[in-house]
């Protein structure tokens, strides 16, 4: 019975936007995210996957397929559905997109955009803004689940909410309530995969299902959330970099805290704002008496990623997990993990002054370069970076610059699929009178 009920959802799914699809690949690389994927076979010449960005100026749009990125060029006789133009798909990062393209010379060009708007399912009485999910919360009979990937998850989540993925949905529905009149509300990052998830579950027949639309980047802007213990042990291990803040008194701490946390006692946290650092996107993680109160302070002083480690310090301990003992550090040290093949502001001046064996290429369009550019770099527009190729001499790395970094990261996309070794400069790049700057972003 589930599974006749199962094929309607999916169906409606499918009818949005989506012609039937038979299995095919493009090249050596899958073209379909794996969440797409669920309901989708892959099909020659159609691409699905996650909206990363896209330049207007170079007409490039970088898409997000899970296991790798994918770089497309539009042009002015591609079209668009669902959005208003090109410039509308920026306000859609993150979301979830299909393009239908052809491949000529090594190269993607987009024949149509589509963006996958599934939210065209969910009715208005379904869906829950921010206030009328805490509302909802309160009842103890609420079942709330997050459909985003575990990992995501455990690094933060809404406090008393359960795990239901939706890529994996089938694996964790088990934890679906046994009554099916259970209210259950559904957040993810206000996309495709509550609402996939929720077609499922109502398919499955369940009468009161909702989701919470702006999901958990609308939570944190006025709340805070929950780390579960298991990340912030992979934290450790891997040297993700996040600031841990034990509240206990100093002489609990002393004789014994989780590795690497700094002791600040929960009332002299208010004295200790400018110990915090200038970064607010860092992540920073409270336990300890106190541990909400405390978290609620710190987002106030507007840090945007600040949850709370519920398990007590006796419990961590006992489950074996990284402890030391003695004084803590008297600063908090914490340093962003820079993206997957960047070079950082330093690199690159020392790069500039002595190339060496580097190459700088500047992908910004000609006309932009009038301004200023550095000088021994070669100028290749973002969106022809793949053509020319063979122009950027052979055995020496290529480092990619342009204004604001999103077109130098596409282009590096493109070179790394070449086989071409690269990094690219995540930075804000302008020229004064002629004189580079460069500010971190």
């Amino acid at each position: 019975m589930q599974k006749k009920k199962l094929v309607p959802a999916v169906a409606l799914i499918a009818a949005l936007t989506w012609a039937p699809m038979t299995m095919a690949q493009t090249g050596s690389k899958s073209t379909t995210a794996k969440l797409c994927g669920m309901c989708h076979e892959q099909q020659q010449g159609v691409m699905m996957g996650f909206l990363e960005n896209i330049s207007l100026k170079s007409k490039i749009i970088q898409m997000d397929i899970m296991s790798h990125k994918e770089v497309v060029k539009f042009t002015n006789q591609t079209t668009v559905k669902y959005v208003k133009d090109f410039a509308d798909i920026r306000n859609y990062k993150k979301k979830g997109f299909q393009i239908n393209f052809t491949e000529k010379n090594g190269e993607k060009i987009a024949n149509e955009i589509i963006r996958f708007d599934i939210l065209k399912t969910v009715t208005n009485d379904e869906r829950l803004t921010k206030a009328q999910f805490k509302k909802l919360r309160q009842n103890p009979t609420t079942k709330i689940y997050d459909v985003r990937p575990p990992m995501k998850y455990k690094m933060a989540h809404i406090p008393d909410t359960g795990l239901m993925p939706a890529p994996a949905f089938d694996k964790f529905i088990g934890k679906l309530p046994k009554n099916k009149n259970t209210p259950i509300i559904f957040y993810g990052v206000g996309g495709c995969l509550s609402p996939t998830a929720s077609l499922k579950t109502k398919s499955l027949g369940y009468t009161d299902v909702k989701i919470y639309i702006g999901g958990y980047p609308d939570w944190v802007k006025t709340e805070t959330g929950v780390t579960a213990p298991d990340w912030v042990k992979m934290a450790i291990g891997k040297g993700v970099p996040h600031v841990l803040i034990d509240l206990r008194d100093t002489a609990q701490v002393k004789k014994g805290h989780i590795k690497g946390a700094v002791g600040i006692e929960r009332n002299k946290l208010a004295a200790s704002k400018n110990m915090f650092p200038g970064n607010k996107m860092a992540p920073i993680i409270v336990y300890g008496p106190g541990a909400t109160n405390a978290a609620e302070m710190i987002h106030s002083w507007g840090y945007k990623k600040v949850q709370v480690m519920p398990m007590p310090f006796a419990a961590w301990q006992s489950a074996g997990n990284p402890v030391q003992s003695g004084a803590t550090a008297s600063k908090i040290a914490y340093k962003a993990k820079a993206k997957p093949g960047t070079i950082s502001i330093a690199d690159f001046k020392s790069a500039i002054e002595h190339p060496g064996q580097m190459v700088i290429v500047d992908v910004r369009n000609p006309d932009e370069c009038t301004a200023g550019k550095i000088g021994g770099s070669m100028n290749i527009p973002a969106d022809l970076v793949a053509q020319r190729v063979k122009d950027i001499p052979a055995g020496k790395e290529i480092i990619l610059y342009c204004n604001t970094g999103v077109r130098a990261e596409m282009a590096h996309t493109a070179l790394a699929q070449m086989g071409r070794k690269n990094r690219f400069l995540d930075a804000m790049v302008s020229f004064d009178d002629g004189e580079l700057e460069i500010e971190a972003k």
